[in-house]
């Protein structure tokens, strides 16, 4: 049982060690917040935009 868990602590070391798994998690984190903020913009944007009336009287052009 020993030997498995050493075994688990190994290669999570190892994924810390190599430069292009770190890279690559870097880029995922990159792109879920840029996809949760641009749907935050798009909230916030969507319920501060003006709520006028755009319907026109009839001979209005």
């Amino acid at each position: 049982m020993d030997q498995l868990v050493f075994k688990e602590t190994i290669w999570n070391d190892a994924f810390w060690q190599n430069p292009w798994d770190q890279g690559g998690l870097a880029v995922i984190i990159l792109f879920i917040t840029a996809v949760l903020l641009l749907i935050l913009f798009a909230i916030v944007f969507g319920l501060l935009t003006s709520t006028e009336n755009t319907q026109y009287e009839a001979g209005e052009e």
